[in-house]
């Protein structure tokens, strides 16, 4: 067996001289020949405690990644339960929103009908307009001409009154 001298920081050992890999079955492995100095015993007490502190640091850390990655998982589960849940709540959405288009759809024909139906009623009304501007010239010559004829036919009415008889009679109202 050989005697080991020491164990450096990266976990090798050195033998003899020869620095060789640290072999985790060697951590269990007792060098009787280092078991005869009190020193030498405690030195490889001390280097076994300080390997196997190190092993036990790194299985600590080891496991809080490993408590890390399942906290990830829960949330990505909750993450997945709640898209899948607004995924159903979108469907009802989008399916609410095309009967809304279809009924949408629907009134803009029906908009679109009346529309048709005020531009042919736009049509005619700018016809009778224009027929009215034809007719206001002819009108306003008729004004003019009634309105001296107006006061004839008042001061006929006073001759009328004044004939024996030819009173008129009162109009009720």
């Amino acid at each position: 067996m050989e005697h080991i001298r020491e164990v450096d920081r990266n976990d090798h050992r050195i033998a003899f001289g020869k620095i060789q890999p640290y072999r985790s079955e060697d951590a269990l492995a007792i060098d009787l020949s280092a078991m005869m100095s009190p020193v030498a015993a405690l030195t490889w007490t001390r280097q076994a405690a300080e390997a196997t502190g190190r092993r036990v640091a790194s299985l600590i850390k080891l496991i809080d990644r490993a408590d890390a990655a399942l906290d990830d998982v829960v949330e990505l589960r909750r993450s997945i339960q709640f898209i899948a849940d607004n995924i159903a709540e979108l469907t009802e959405s989008a399916a609410g929103i095309n009967r809304n288009a279809g009924e949408i759809a629907a009134e803009i024909v029906t908009l679109s009908q009346a529309a048709q139906g005020i531009d042919t009623h736009a049509e005619r009304l700018a016809a009778d307009a224009a027929s009215i501007a034809r007719a206001l010239p002819t009108v306003q010559r008729l004004a003019e001409i009634v309105d001296p004829l107006e006061n004839t036919v008042i001061r006929l009415g006073r001759v009328v009154d004044r004939i024996p008889g030819g009173r008129r009679k009162a109009i009720p109202g």
